[in-house]
């Protein structure tokens, strides 16, 4: 048989060929099947936005940083330093560390997920502890700090 390189369906990656096609005996499987296992609870799907809204935004600083200095290391401090600024904030398990202290060492209970769920999503659950203020406050002013010295040099 004849191959057009100019006709899409005889192109290497066209959904005609495969370059690994499955045996017959394996069934094809079509994502819709796992419609169902893709519904995740709203709040991971609210840190999910967040952190995608966060991500997006760093790109755009990057950008901006890459741009106003002409340096492709300044920018890739800024990922550097906005991917551990992120990850900080929204990568921890809050719920888990909204506990006491002494309760660190042992994980949740389902009376305390119950407990957590039924405060409510977003804002509305979000306690503001004066150490932690502190600490973040401290940590997150250094790191920024420093990351301005380096991309304003």
């Amino acid at each position: 048989m004849h191959r057009d390189p100019r006709n899409p369906a005889h192109w290497p990656f066209s959904a005609n060929h495969r370059l690994f096609p499955l045996p017959p005996s394996l069934p094809r499987l079509h994502p819709a099947r796992f419609a169902s296992f893709s519904a995740a609870p709203r709040r991971q799907m609210a840190n999910d936005v967040a952190l995608r809204a966060s991500l997006v935004w760093l790109a755009v600083a990057m950008v901006v940083v890459g741009l106003w200095t002409h340096s492709f290391k300044k920018a890739m401090a800024t990922y550097g330093a906005g991917v551990l600024g992120i990850a900080g904030v929204l990568l921890p398990d809050w719920d888990y560390f909204d506990r006491d202290f002494s309760k660190w060492t042992t994980p949740i209970s389902p009376e305390e997920r119950a407990a957590i769920a039924s405060r409510g999503s977003g804002l509305a659950r979000f306690r503001m502890y004066p150490l932690r203020l502190a600490v973040y406050t401290c940590v997150y002013g250094y790191g920024l700090y420093k990351w301005w010295v380096f991309v304003s040099s």
